[in-house]
């Protein structure tokens, strides 16, 4: 099938696995990878890498007016955390952390999807789609204070926004990975302590990988999910169901 897809965050990591899914789905024959940092990304055929900065209004519109053609298909992935070594006063785990950094992840993690959205929505027709990745942390109580505070506002205007475009044919739907050893994680915790913690808190004992949250992703923005929208689908291995007996 002819179609754009648009994936934020797409140069690497679930971004990058989710442009090739889509790809590999056949429901677009062209992806365009927004990200902030292109610079060694790996794209596939069929993948334009473009540099953006996906909570900038401005710069999201320049790259979208560049395409040439209108998205049938948006993920809103971007997201994460950024690195501060130069601080003492970032530890994500910290109830009282800094308010410009949790603005920081607010923005990263859930505005973006907005201006992204607010740029790309208008034009989409009838049968698009529009899948958000959020985040097991925005289903949980959990240390990651503002990330999973973003995720959480991420998770209900996901609903809202699927109930807003439901009469237009545009379905909105999100995934919510679990334990997958990101940036974020790594700024956590040491991959030993990480794979202790998966092997506690995980009932199926192992981590998530980028793949199977994007064969989730292509699932969702297709035309098999037709009557699919508002919900989201958690590829976390059972965790959120507790721990196993």
């Amino acid at each position: 099938m002819s179609g754009l897809a648009i994936v934020t965050g797409g140069a690497r990591g679930i971004g990058a696995a989710i442009a090739a899914a889509l790809l590999a789905d056949g429901e677009v024959d062209e992806v365009a990878a927004f990200d902030l940092d292109i610079n060694g990304a790996e794209a596939p055929a069929g993948v334009t890498l473009h540099q953006c900065d996906v909570t900038d209004e401005a710069q999201v519109r320049a790259v979208v007016a560049s395409l040439g053609r209108q998205a049938t298909v948006l993920v809103n992935n971007a997201g994460g955390g950024k690195a501060h070594p130069e601080r003492t006063d970032n530890a994500p785990g910290d109830p009282f952390g800094p308010v410009d950094l949790f603005r920081e992840s607010v923005d990263l993690n859930l505005t973006s999807a907005h201006v992204v959205t607010r740029v790309v929505g208008p034009g989409m027709a009838r049968g698009s789609a529009i899948c958000n990745t959020a985040s097991i942390a925005g289903l949980m109580p959990n240390a990651l204070f503002a990330y999973g505070a973003a995720k959480a506002g991420l998770i209900h205007w996901t609903k809202c926004m699927a109930l807003a475009l439901a009469p237009r044919g545009i379905r909105v739907n999100a995934v919510a990975p679990g334990f997958i050893y990101t940036r974020l994680w790594e700024q956590t915790l040491p991959r030993q302590m990480f794979d202790q913690m998966v092997g506690v808190a995980v009932p199926m004992a192992s981590e998530q990988t980028p793949a199977q949250i994007a064969d989730s992703v292509a699932f969702l923005c297709s035309q098999r999910a037709a009557q699919i929208t508002g919900q989201v689908i958690a590829i976390d291995g059972g965790s959120l169901l507790g721990r196993a007996h």
